[in-house]
């Protein structure tokens, strides 16, 4: 017959066992050996303490951020705020600038015309006083004609008053 081969057709194995425990009682004993040390040195008010420790920082890192949340809305509502402020005043100086333009205009407007008015009445006086001058100069030249045409009556005339002066001018000196 041939040899059975080894775990072919062979029976299992009882479990090796040490004080009625197997290899899964011995691992179970002693992992509760090693929690009852870990109790019985402190390691769990060391773990708790470290634990509320990473709370009590967690906390306040949670704090924190909250009150940066908080800075940052109050920085950004200023910021709102002053934007709304310079566009308010952007405003502002823009109707100002538009009321200012607006009065320049209608000074250069006011003064143009009274530029044009002013030139008008000097041109006017001008004329005026051009058309008295031509006038003065036609009475002149008119009383000059008739001084000629007077003198050149007298001369004619002369000849025919003279005799009438010599007597006239006799008769003053036989005169009482």
């Amino acid at each position: 017959m041939a040899a059975p081969k080894p775990g072919a057709d062979a029976a299992p194995l009882p479990p090796e066992t040490f004080l009625g425990l197997d290899s899964y009682g011995w691992v179970a004993l002693a992992f509760a050996v090693f929690l009852a040390l870990l109790w019985r040195f402190g390691a769990f008010r060391a773990i708790g303490k470290a634990l509320d420790a990473r709370a009590a920082k967690v906390r306040a890192d949670l704090a924190e951020a909250e009150a940066l949340r908080a800075e940052a809305q109050r920085l950004r509502d200023a910021a709102a705020a002053q934007a709304e402020q310079a566009a308010r005043d952007a405003e502002t100086l823009r109707a100002a600038a538009e009321a200012e333009a607006r009065r320049i205009l209608e000074n250069a407007d006011a003064e143009a015309r009274a530029i044009a008015a002013s030139a008008s009445r000097l041109a006017e006086d001008r004329i005026d006083a051009a058309q008295r001058a031509a006038e003065a100069e036609i009475r002149a030249r008119a009383t000059e004609l008739a001084l000629r045409a007077a003198k050149a009556m007298l001369e004619a005339r002369r000849a025919e008053l003279t005799p009438l002066t010599d007597r006239a001018i006799a008769g003053l000196d036989r005169r009482p």
